[in-house]
């Protein structure tokens, strides 16, 4: 299963905002610093040592919950931004970090609720759109989808640039090339597998997962051929998904959309085939 991961970029612009000096502020400065630049565990040690010291501290809750975002730990950075919330309701910044944390839960009606909250608070806020364009996504509702997919882009063109967009036959016949390229060893065992396309991934495909992601770019469905056996049980058709709009977001041309539908079906048809991450890596298949 490939994924891809999209959130509001945290920084360290409001605590640069506060008074330059104290012990307290140059910690979260630091702190922040080191998130930005991978250092997640040194970030998440000081948030915590700064909620321990003081569990009323708005930036420290906010700080953590945003460093266990970045580590996936995401159950366990609610409880850290719902109690910057509660300090303070109207913080713009939490309420984004805590919807998107919902959407990458799959709690998707909640993630609608502080989106909202967010774009009435901040209407021009770029991550709120951005937010209610995936959220738009999962219902159905593309054009809206798109309108705020812009005007993100429009508040924040570096952060949000616009992805490229396939028609459903341009995309059909990308996945179809990509078939086609496929290693001959591969194009040979895969008998009827069946390629399937769909715009993001259903709420019940979801809940078929043992760790959902709403962003993933494709998934295979079944038995692995390896674990294959005369005696199985009849079950649904064995499936590889490609999901295009997923792929379409984390792409920035035409070309490399292209690039991406054809690495995504080569991992996905791969663990079909019984071969994890690694293994594809080490055979070249990437």
């Amino acid at each position: 299963m490939l994924e891809a991961r999209s959130g509001r970029c945290q920084s360290g612009d409001r605590i640069a905002r506060m008074g330059e000096g104290d012990t307290r502020d140059e910690r979260l400065q630091d702190a922040w610093n080191a998130l930005e630049e991978g250092e997640v565990a040194s970030a998440l040690a000081t948030a915590r040592a700064l909620v321990g010291e003081n569990d009323a501290d708005v930036e420290a809750h906010y700080l953590a919950g945003s460093a266990l975002m970045e580590a996936d730990e995401l159950e366990e950075a609610e409880p850290h931004l719902r109690r910057a919330l509660q300090l303070a309701p109207t913080d713009p910044d939490v309420h984004a970090a805590l919807a998107q944390l919902l959407f990458e839960l799959c709690r998707f009606d909640e993630a609608r609720v502080e989106a909202g909250i967010l774009l009435e608070n901040e209407p021009e806020d770029p991550h709120g759109h951005h937010l209610s364009a995936l959220l738009s996504e999962r219902r159905g509702e593309f054009a809206r989808a798109e309108e705020e997919e812009r005007m993100a882009h429009r508040l924040a063109p570096e952060s949000y640039p616009l992805p490229p967009r396939f028609t459903s036959v341009e995309f059909d016949a990308a996945v179809d090339a990509a078939v086609g390229e496929l290693p001959a060893k591969f194009r040979e065992r895969m008998g009827n597998l069946a390629v399937i396309v769909d715009d993001v991934p259903s709420d019940r495909l979801l809940g078929t997962l043992e760790n959902p992601s709403p962003g993933i770019l494709g998934l295979f469905v079944g038995t692995p051929l390896p674990m294959k056996s005369l005696g199985d049980i009849p079950a649904p058709p064995d499936a590889v998904y490609v999901f295009k709009r997923n792929l379409e977001r984390i792409c920035e041309s035409p070309e490399e959309l292209v690039e991406e539908i054809r690495i995504t079906l080569l991992h996905e048809v791969g663990h079909f085939l019984g071969l994890d991450e690694d293994q594809l890596e080490e055979s070249g298949y990437d």
